[in-house]
Parts: structure tokens; sequence; C-alpha cells
């Protein structure tokens, strides 16, 4: 058993606002911050430039980065059976993680009114990731 910080943000920008809506939450973005590198990994649909040249999907953040982009952030510890998730993240990381486009789309709008989910099982957004390393849904 292992404690994770988790990190969630928020901003004003129009695609933030929906998701808060959509999600019912205050946050519209999260990521597993990692304390000892210094890095959150998250799952973004936006494009980064980063060591490994520009790419979508899961990437790797300064955590001072992270910060900038959001209005207001915050972070939570959480209780997770994977002794092994830091190891997770970065494996899940160097494969290359796409973003879930379709998966996400439905939860917003799809799923909302007939149930109906068409996310991939190999892609995530940012809290299908985090689910996937705190559970182990490991592939």
């Amino acid at each position: 058993m292992a404690w994770v910080t988790t990190i969630y943000g928020r901003n004003n920008a129009a695609v933030g606002v929906m998701i808060r809506i959509f999600d019912g939450s205050p946050w519209q973005h999260m990521g597993i911050l990692d304390e000892v590198s210094g890095f959150v990994y998250e799952s973004t649909a936006s494009r980064y430039k980063g060591r490994r040249g520009r790419r979508k999907g899961l990437i790797k953040t300064e955590v001072a980065k992270f910060k900038k982009r959001y209005t207001a952030w915050r972070t939570k510890l959480v209780w997770t059976s994977n002794e092994n998730w830091r190891e997770d993240c970065e494996a899940l990381y160097q494969k290359g993680i796409d973003y879930d486009y379709a998966g996400t789309v439905s939860k917003f709008y799809l799923f909302q009114l007939f149930r109906i989910d068409l996310g991939s099982k190999h892609d995530d957004n940012c809290s299908e990731f985090v689910e996937r390393v705190l559970k182990r849904f490991i592939d």
C-alpha cells in the first residue's frame, strides 16, 4: 500500500468551464504528482513540447509549469494498493498512451443522455489515466 499525490487544476477557459459543468466538479483537470522527480504525469488533449518532442496524450510536466497553466490548483493524498505507481506512470509515459477523445466526448454528450460510452480501452483522458495507475489496470 502506498500514498499517491494527485493534483487538480482549473482555469476560466471555455473548455474548462464546460468540463466542470458536465462533471459537477470544481476541477477540470488532474494528474499524478511524483514529488520525488518533480513531475506531474497527466493525460491531455493539448499538444505540449517536451523532451520527447511535441506530443499529446500522456505527458510529463514540471510541477511549476502545471501550476502556471491554472488559476487554481490543489493536491490530495490518495491511498492505493499499487506500490509500483511511479514505475507504472513512467512505463505508460514511455509507451506513449494517446488521449481518449471518443471517451471524453461520449462522456459529456452521449453518456449523459443515453448512457453510451465509446471510450477506448488503451487511451486515457486525465481521470482515466489516474484511475488506471491507482487501480493498476496496466496492459
